[in-house]
């Protein structure tokens, strides 16, 4: 894994990264972190960032572990109340020397040399300031050191009320404080919709609380969006197909499969709402880890493809069959002088009397010249002529016209 995110989760404490050998960017923004820790083992880590969590100026002294990451270029702490520190972005760049932009600003050479010089006093008052900090949260000032900076506790409520401005127990006490007014505001909703259409509410409440595997084992046939589907058999491959007709602009992430031996299960995810099923049986057992799925962006339809589990590949037809499956082959002049199709295939049992010649042409530009009987043939041009029809007809000595005779049309 190289690209990690993890923002906007209320994570309290950055830890279990450390088999993440190849991490290349992670991202903690967003979260309740106090500290920067637990990152030495990511040894190919170039870009962190935690904007806007909770690292202090007590905190700000953990930066010091991110030394041991040699090819860290890029950290991002915007947000943090660490920066109300005067001297917060020269300590960090004279800590970290490997780091080349800091919150989104590139580092020059001048900068890096002026924070190297000044790294010393710099860390002394931080030091100064990170017990005074510390002294305000209600926390042992001694217990700050430079290499750990033990965390320091916040008394809170679910009312907000705590001793030191905004901290990470208040954003989980917003988080929790939220999630109760979401739940009372889903209970009143769910109670309005029973008084309006009991009936309707009965059948969802049904349906929510069903059981899709029956207590005999029996799979249960359902189709709560009423798609369109249909499952083939494709004997040549040794495949089960199902197709489902699904919105077309309906977004696949919503879309939970769950495919089985003998039955396969589809969930459309819907917030706020009861999840739809569609669950149908196979007419034969299948490989599950074979399957694959693919969807449509045109139409919308899902397609399944599941190999067989007891499927043996049909045997292959010997003898005439063969020859009559040739296919002709290419030349590399043209066959302007080749007649195709002269019969049509036979079928079992025979066929026409040109059946051994369906589907390959025959030369008839050479046909005489491949004759054995050519030698005996005489090949004498024929010439005809028509009479011209502008020439004077040449009368006989012998004609008599008879005036009886009516003339010839």
């Amino acid at each position: 894994m190289q690209i990690l995110y993890l923002q906007h989760n209320l994570i309290g404490k950055i830890e279990n990264l450390r088999r993440l050998r190849d991490l290349d960017y992670l991202n903690l923004a967003l979260n309740n972190i106090t500290k920067v820790e637990n990152l030495e083992r990511n040894e190919k880590l170039r870009k962190l960032d935690l904007t806007v969590n909770f690292i202090d100026i007590d905190g700000l002294l953990s930066v010091e572990s991110l030394r041991v990451n040699h090819q860290l270029e890029e950290l991002y702490m915007t947000g943090n109340p660490c920066t109300e520190f005067d001297q917060y972005r020269a300590f960090i760049i004279g800590t970290l020397q490997q780091l080349k932009r800091l919150d989104g600003k590139t580092i020059t050479a001048t900068e890096r040399i002026q924070a190297q010089q000044d790294l010393k006093e710099n860390r002394a008052r931080l030091v100064v300031a990170a017990k005074d900090r510390v002294r305000q949260k209600g926390g042992n000032p001694d217990l700050v050191d430079a290499e750990s900076v033990p965390l320091q506790e916040v008394d809170s409520d679910e009312d907000g009320e705590d001793l030191y401005g905004y901290s990470p127990e208040i954003r989980l006490s917003d988080y929790k404080r939220e999630e109760k007014k979401k739940k009372r505001e889903e209970e009143e909703k769910i109670r309005r919709e029973k008084e309006r259409d009991p009936f309707k509410a009965a059948m969802e409440e049904e349906r929510a609380n069903r059981k899709l595997i029956k207590d005999d084992g029996t799979v249960r046939l359902v189709n709560d969006g009423k798609w369109p589907f249909e499952v083939d058999e494709d004997d040549a491959e040794g495949t089960v197909i199902a197709k489902i007709m699904f919105p077309k602009f309906l977004d696949t992430s919503m879309l939970d499969i769950d495919i089985q031996p003998t039955y396969f299960r589809v969930t459309l995810r819907k917030p706020e709402k009861h999840d739809k099923v569609i669950q149908i049986t196979f007419p034969c057992e299948v490989r599950p880890d074979d399957a694959s799925a693919q969807r449509s962006q045109n139409t919308g339809e899902l397609k399944l493809v599941c190999p067989k589990l007891h499927w043996v590949p049909p045997e292959k037809v010997e003898g005439d069959m063969d020859f009559l499956d040739e296919k002709p082959r290419r030349r590399g002049r043209s066959d302007t002088g080749v007649v195709p199709e002269l019969g049509k295939k036979g079928g079992k049992g025979g066929g026409s009397i040109v059946g051994g010649l369906a589907g390959r042409g025959v030369n008839v530009r050479n046909m005489v010249d491949s004759s054995p009987n050519k030698g005996a043939l005489d090949m004498k041009e024929i010439k005809t002529s028509l009479p011209n029809a502008a020439a004077p007809a040449q009368e006989d000595d012998d004609f008599e016209d008879d005036p009886d005779c009516p003339p010839l049309e």
